[in-house]
């Protein structure tokens, strides 16, 4: 199984915490979509005969595309690859985008999945944000597709905001629980190179939230989710009983994926492929036939290092039957002995051999995998 990701990059307001390749121009948008089809065409061959369980139009904001220009991408995939008959097929979409009439067009393509970039349901820190709906908008949004007929959405949820107090991160997640979606994805705020919160930071414009602070946010998502159902089944997402992103899934049980689009990423289990992040150069390039992506070829380490990053951030765990049979004995003693300090410390715990992040182990999960990471010497 396979999965092919778009991406659309093109947003009609810039979020201050957004890294993502992105532009706020929209001019390009009909060349852009002729180009996504070509790319297609061009790379029909990645996948080998596999076939697709998963499509995802992510962004940017893939909801500036029309329902039939969507379907004009999904038709165009079928062309090259078989679709499942059961694939999950999702649409990230602001809010303000989905209104009655694009769900209603939406309702006639093959896009099955929706996830809701919420962020928050308060005004103040949505303006913070630079979002461009209202915490009621997003509500009433979420209502409407739900009328519509999607029975299948996630929403997206920020923690360690400057100024969300416990008692604001407490609403923002009773009035996800009350909306009876599927799926969580909630994301610590990162102060990443190039957006405009890291440079209000720096210029002590903004005053990040404390690490305990931080913790204590966390620690109520996954005992809240978990008493409202949901399965803590990633770091950062939560699933309703049969409502696992398979999307996200193949990504972190390393399966194949294609990535169309400017700054998109592709992964044959062999090489990693990353599209050129510049909307004019990725067109162009296109268009003369010439080279639009960097490739890498992965040793075994490398590998080794991506199961490792990959299959910890899962509640399924990081198999280390798995690693033997893959990568050897000496990096399967390699992750016995790792994991013996984080036994000890209860970050961790060892089932039908596996190694899983326990809840004290997931919120420094980097620092764990990190450290389970094989380093060559020099």
């Amino acid at each position: 199984m396979s999965g092919v990701y778009f991406h659309i990059p093109f947003c009609k307001q810039l979020c201050h915490y957004c890294a993502f390749h992105k532009s706020i121009s929209l001019q390009a948008k009909d060349d852009m979509l002729e180009c996504l089809k070509l790319e297609l065409k061009l790379r029909k061959g990645y996948l080998g005969d596999t076939s697709l369980n998963t499509i995802y139009f992510g962004g940017g904001t893939p909801s500036v595309y029309q329902p039939k220009e969507i379907e004009s991408l999904i038709d165009e995939v079928a062309k090259y690859f078989t679709i499942d008959a059961n694939a999950e097929i999702t649409l990230e979409a602001n809010p303000d985008d989905l209104t009655e009439k694009y769900l209603q067009e939406l309702g006639k393509t093959r896009v099955n999945r929706l996830s809701v970039g919420i962020q928050s349901f308060h005004d103040e820190d949505l303006i913070l944000m630079n979002r461009r709906h209202t915490g009621k908008e997003a509500f009433d949004a979420i209502r409407r597709a739900q009328s519509f007929g999607f029975d299948n959405i996630s929403v997206d949820q920020i923690y360690g905001v400057p100024g969300l107090s416990m008692e604001k991160w407490k609403e923002n997640l009773d009035l996800v629980f009350d909306l009876d979606i599927q799926h969580i994805s909630s994301y610590h705020l990162m102060y990443d190179p190039n957006t405009i919160f890291t440079k209000k930071l720096e210029k002590g414009q903004l005053v990040e939230m404390d690490e305990e602070e931080s913790f204590e946010q966390f620690n109520y998502l996954i005992d809240e989710a978990r008493k409202h159902g949901f399965i803590h089944y990633e770091i950062s997402n939560f699933s309703k009983e049969g409502y696992i992103s398979k999307h996200n899934s193949s990504y972190w049980k390393q399966k194949k994926y294609l990535g169309i689009g400017p700054s998109a990423h592709s992964y044959n289990l062999e090489q990693r492929e990353w599209n050129i992040a510049n909307n004019y150069k990725y067109i162009k390039a296109i268009r003369e036939g010439k080279s639009f992506s960097e490739k890498e070829e992965l040793s075994e380490h490398d590998r080794f290092n991506d199961f490792v990053l990959t299959s910890l951030r899962t509640y399924w765990g990081m198999d280390l039957e798995l690693v033997r049979k893959d990568f050897g004995e000496h990096l399967y003693q390699h992750c016995i002995t790792k994991s013996k300090k984080y036994l000890l410390s209860d970050h961790v715990r060892q089932e039908n051999n596996c190694i899983i992040l326990n809840d004290k182990g997931v919120f420094v999960s980097n620092d764990i995998m990190s450290d389970f990471f094989w380093i060559e010497e020099e």
